[in-house]
């Protein structure tokens, strides 16, 4: 998609088109997100992770909820024609269980990292799915209510969701069809409080808090002001602990090597733009030429700071056996997408196979 704006010759078509029909497309399912009772919590260019936060007790008949609004968003937005003749669709996997949240960084930055088994579980069940599938992991197959869920084995510990029944005259009514009152989170409805502010910065990236993109957001002009489609490069750092790493340990050693990968890319004018932690590992992605930071000789920053990187972390880690880094450059699209009650400075990375060619 990205690549297609970029090559047209259309004077409405660019970057600010591109941000326009992701926005759309985010926003509808965004709003049915948030009427949902959820949070989604983390963009990953073209995945977003939505987390349904809920007591053991609970698990089943969230997992109920989940399907419901699953189906009726494939139903409703699972495909959209864009101006450039691709089609955008949706593949959904689900899971259930219990995560970790983390806080890495410094004084300056702050970011969060979610991991654990049902974490994991999402990312594969959502690997196994097609266009306009949703997928349910073993473990959220286990928890449901199986009763009410059409489902058809797969290869492997997943299903494929077929749809689900009606519930029995006389019981609960749908969530789903709860009148949208009061079911925002506290914290969007919050006055503007100076002190949580200045904690809330260190976790937006320092492109957008940087005095000029401020600037902009201050003077009321539209966020596809700040959109763009931009030569970078990019490094793709992957982990790999131990397999008997502990959690405790799992998470001083993302702790550490954040914070030497911050300290390494920081001169030169790098800087972090994504963490997270899937069946892959640990994987950091690392941006070079973001709006602000342009300097000359990127690349070589970008090749110097590799080798720097699977250096350093290896050599200050107990329980970190390896570093692999990836190096790629090219144009990508760069601005902030999404519901407009959880905006993310995203974009489409660098190709694919860019974390596994180091």
């Amino acid at each position: 998609l990205t690549e297609k704006f970029s090559q047209s010759t259309s004077l409405d078509q660019g970057a600010d088109e591109l941000t326009q029909t992701l926005n759309r497309y985010m926003a509808l399912e965004g709003l049915y997100l948030l009427g949902a009772f959820c949070v989604p919590l983390l963009s990953l260019g073209d995945a977003v992770l939505v987390l349904w936060r809920v007591r053991q007790a609970q698990l089943r008949d969230t997992i109920s909820l989940v399907l419901q609004c699953s189906q009726r968003i494939q139903q409703k937005y699972g495909m959209r024609q864009t101006d450039v003749g691709l089609k955008l669709r949706l593949k959904i996997g689900i899971s259930a269980g219990r995560m970790s949240f983390v806080t890495v960084g410094d004084q300056k930055e702050l970011r969060f990292l979610i991991f654990g088994q049902a974490v994991g579980d999402a990312w594969q069940a959502q690997n196994a799915a097609n266009a306009s599938d949703i997928i349910l992991s073993a473990r959220g197959w286990e928890l449901c209510n199986q009763t009410r869920v059409r489902t058809r084995r797969l290869a492997g510990p997943v299903v494929k969701v077929g749809g689900m029944a009606s519930r029995a005259t006389g019981s609960t009514c749908d969530p789903l069809a709860l009148p949208s009152v009061g079911i925002l989170r506290p914290a969007v409805t919050l006055p503007p409080w100076c002190p949580l502010g200045q904690v809330l910065h260190k976790y937006i990236p320092a492109t957008v808090v940087c005095a000029a993109l401020v600037l902009q957001i201050d003077d009321g002009q539209p966020l596809e002001c700040l959109s763009e489609l931009r030569p970078v490069s990019c490094l793709f750092v992957k982990l790999h602990f131990a397999a008997d790493v502990s959690r405790k340990q799992l998470c001083k050693g993302i702790q550490d090597s954040s914070l030497i990968i911050s300290a390494i890319l920081r001169p030169c004018k790098g800087q972090v733009n994504k963490i997270c932690m899937f069946d892959k590992g640990c994987t950091l992605l690392c941006v070079f030429g973001l709006p602000g930071d342009k300097v000359p000789g990127e690349s070589i920053h970008a090749l110097e700071s590799a080798l720097r990187i699977s250096k350093a972390c290896v050599s200050r880690s107990t329980k970190l056996e390896a570093v692999s880094v990836g190096v790629t450059s090219g144009t990508v699209f760069c601005g902030v997408v999404g519901h407009r009650m959880r905006h993310e400075y995203t974009g489409r990375t660098c190709p694919p196979e860019a974390p596994v060619s180091g």
